[in-house]
């Protein structure tokens, strides 16, 4: 009998772009606001209704399984460890069950999944993308129709974004959070960490492919600049601190 739903955490990579930290440990016990980041991925699964949860493990995957036993003791015993390698490859056993969450250990999120789920379900979706609103980090130019500045701003938060060939269509920044119906499993055949680009343009055209665009906060740690902001920004840091207190 297959089960409801199953999360995977990606987290089995050697974090290259930021290896300043992870010559030492692996990306996803990077502590944000005394938490590594892999707590937070956790405990927003579980307290989003989600208890069957796969780590498929490879640098330092074993500091990760340590730690994630430890500190979900009661949960831990609904987790599965699978030592996958370091190309953050997904395991193939997903058939087991009817959609799984697949999601990266290395974002920072205040998203309700629990709606996404029901949403996903309630549609029959194959696959359901989730986007967000972008931020720019850059200055911003805002020009009227004369060419000349009406403002300069930074930090400005773009509502969507055209790009070329899709002018007609409204873009968002992928947040790494998707769920796929198991069947999908039988059109991969390699399930590296590049798997997504031929597996959602192929359910495309049957039109079963949704997408959720949320509005809260979502930060991915891809650099050590990026975790350099998030530790600095008073605004970023207030935030990070009523999630850290909401998922306690």
């Amino acid at each position: 009998m297959k089960k409801k739903i199953v999360a995977v955490i990606l987290c089995g990579g050697m974090g290259s772009r930021i290896s300043q930290i992870t010559r030492m440990i692996p990306k996803s016990l990077i502590k944000v606001n005394q938490r590594p980041i892999i707590w937070y991925v956790v405990a927003s699964l579980l307290k989003n209704g989600v208890r069957e949860i796969i780590f498929p493990l490879g640098y330092k995957g074993k500091r990760i399984e340590i730690f994630v036993k430890k500190k979900f003791k009661k949960e831990s015993r609904y987790f599965q460890f699978h030592d996958t390698g370091e190309k953050t490859k997904i395991i193939k056993n997903l058939k087991n069950y009817k959609d799984f969450i697949l999601i990266n250990s290395d974002t920072i999120f205040d998203f309700n999944l629990r709606n996404f789920i029901n949403l996903h379900q309630k549609k029959k979706h194959l696959i359901s993308l989730s986007g967000i609103k972008m931020e720019s980090s850059w200055g911003t130019i805002v020009k009227n129709k004369k060419n000349l500045l009406k403002k300069f701003v930074i930090n400005a938060q773009i509502e969507d974004y055209k790009i070329k060939k899709y002018a007609g269509f409204n873009c968002y920044r992928n947040t790494g959070i998707s769920i796929i119906n198991s069947k999908c499993l039988n059109y991969i055949k390699n399930l590296d960490h590049n798997f997504e680009i031929s597996l959602y343009n192929k359910f495309v055209k049957y039109n079963k492919v949704g997408v959720k665009i949320f509005n809260k906060f979502w930060y991915p740690i891809e650099t050590l600049k990026d975790l350099n902001i998030l530790n600095q920004d008073k605004t970023k840091k207030k935030k990070i601190n009523l999630i850290k207190q909401k998922l306690s």
